[in-house]
Formats: C-alpha cells, sequence, structure tokens
C-alpha cells in the first residue's frame, strides 16, 4: 500500500523549511550549492542555523528549488524579512486586466464547462456551461463547501461528497483515485495548512475504501490490463443527463502575485459525439445566466 498522507511542512524555522524544500527537490546539498552558486559549506551551515541568510539568499535559494510564491514569503518570514509577494483578490483593481482574461476564456469555452479554482479548489468562477452541468447533476442537493455559512463552493470536496457529485460518477472509482493522488500532491506542498488537512480528512471519512486510516491509498483490485486510455475521461450521469468529459488545466505564464500563481483554470471537452450533443442542448434551453458574480480567490 502506498502512503498518501500529506508530509511535514510544519517547521517554522528557517534551517527546517530549507531543508524541507531541498529533500522535496531531490536535490543534495552539493547540488544545490553549485545551483545557488554559495559552497557546500554555506547550505550545510544554513541548514544547521549556524548561519544566517541574507534575504537575497533566500529568495536565491527559493528560485533555484522553485518553491511557490506563498512558501516563498513563509521562507522570508522565517528568516525575519518582509514577504516579498502580493496576494490581491481576483476582483481587484490591480487584476482587472488579468480578470477580463479570464472572462475570456470563461466566455469561449462555451457550450462546454469551464471553472477557476483556488489552491484549495474552492470556486472562483464558472461559465454559465457549467453552472447549468452542475445545477443539472446536483439536482437540487448542496454543494461541497469548507465554509461555515456554504457561500463558496469546494469542487474537490463537492466530487467526492455521497450527497454531492459522487452518486453521478459513473467511474467514479478510477476518477476517484486519480483526484486523491492529485489532492496529496498539493497537501505535499501546504500540508501545513489546516484548511488542506481538512480537506484530506473528510476525502478519508467518506471513502475508506479508497484512503485507509493512516493515510494510505487502497489497491484497485479492479484495475484492468493492458494499455491505458490517452486520457481519463470523467463520465457523469443523472436521469436523462450522460456526458463523457475530459479537460485541460490552464495557469498564467510567469505569476509575481500569489493569487494569480494559484489559479486554475480548467476546460471541459466532450470524448465523444453524444455528450457533444448534450451540451449544445443545454447551451440552448439558456436555463441560467450567464454570468454568476465572482467570488475572491482566498
Amino acid at each position: 500500500m502506498e502512503s498518501l498522507t500529506p508530509g511535514s511542512e510544519a517547521a517554522l524555522d528557517f534551517p527546517g523549511l530549507l531543508r524541507y524544500w531541498r529533500g522535496k527537490r531531490g536535490y543534495s546539498q552539493l547540488a544545490l550549492s553549485l545551483a545557488a552558486g554559495v559552497s557546500q559549506r554555506h547550505i550545510s551551515f544554513l541548514e544547521s542555523g549556524r548561519a544566517r541568510p541574507s534575504r537575497a539568499m533566500v529568495l536565491a535559494l527559493a528560485d533555484r528549488l522553485g518553491v511557490p510564491l506563498r512558501q516563498r514569503n513563509r521562507l522570508l518570514l522565517a528568516s525575519g524579512f518582509a514577504p516579498a509577494y502580493s496576494e490581491h483578490a481576483l476582483a481587484s483593481p490591480p487584476m482587472q486586466m488579468v480578470g477580463q482574461a479570464i472572462a475570456l476564456i470563461l466566455d469561449k469555452q462555451e457550450p462546454y464547462p469551464a471553472v477557476v479554482l483556488d489552491r484549495f479548489w474552492n470556486l472562483v468562477d464558472a461559465n454559465a456551461a457549467y453552472r447549468r452541468m452542475l445545477g443539472t447533476l446536483l439536482a437540487g442537493r448542496r454543494p461541497a463547501s469548507l465554509d461555515d455559512d456554504g457561500q463558496r463552493i469546494n469542487l474537490m470536496l463537492t466530487v467526492f461528497d455521497p450527497r454531492g457529485l459522487w452518486p453521478v460518477i459513473e467511474n467514479g472509482r478510477q476518477v476517484g483515485r486519480y483526484l486523491v493522488r492529485r489532492v496529496c500532491q498539493a497537501l505535499q506542498v501546504q500540508a501545513h495548512d489546516q484548511v488542506a488537512r481538512e480537506i484530506f480528512r473528510r476525502i478519508a471519512e467518506w471513502h475508506p475504501e479508497m484512503v485507509g486510516p493512516a493515510g494510505e491509498l487502497l489497491g484497485d483490485d479492479d484495475a484492468g490490463e493492458g494499455s491505458p486510455p490517452p486520457v481519463l475521461p470523467v463520465v457523469l450521469h443523472a436521469g436523462r443527463f450522460r456526458a463523457s468529459l475530459f479537460s485541460t488545466l490552464t495557469t498564467l505564464g510567469i505569476p509575481q502575485d500569489i493569487t494569480l500563481q494559484e489559479l486554475r483554470i480548467e476546460c471541459f471537452y466532450p470524448a465523444d459525439d453524444a455528450t457533444r450533443t448534450v451540451f449544445e442542448a443545454l447551451a440552448d434551453m439558456r436555463t441560467a445566466p450567464a454570468r454568476a458574480p465572482a467570488h475572491a480567490a482566498s
């Protein structure tokens, strides 16, 4: 069995964080020293706490290790420096042009679904096709949320929720195991965050057949032999609605803001002609507003 329990990035001091990220990226002290242009001895001193890094050194090491912007700020704070990267709400004035670009992507994806998610898979925005599909599949059931007021839809939890989308996913075992791996890969970066741990906890609670008590991924007895398909479609079936979809993920290039780096735009496409017909028919119904209000990313 493979352990998928999120790893620890809970160390608050710079030496511990540097060791964590160096190990996560598979660098030896020598390899990191060569990449950063410093001596191996200096890397060793930084990791043992015998030397304190400059602000420039923290940023240089974080860059070489490919540390996400949010965690780069954390490295700076742990070293006694102010954060370097901003975190603006998507609806704020500095984000205006990016917001317009995202709206264009969503609109151009019609009549097929597209959704914008933050780092915890909370719904930031979606086009009308996605909202029509979600409304059809849930049939009045309330989508899952991490908020007490239930205002922000969490799509990862909604997928796994037995009262959400899980009953309408025909190939839930295959899709679920892929998504559990995706969740755990993301949580390895932010395992210290209580929100991340809550997502993992709920999925494990709902699906003990998929995630063991120690956070291990349980084996798939139904795994077939032979070559897998080029992409794994998600097959959704609720009443007369049936669709087979695959998706692409889009991220923003060279982001300098935490919110923008963590945004994901997922666009869905029909995996067969019958699905294409279904979404064209849904678009003709025009039962949903053209755009729903967006929520700022957390």
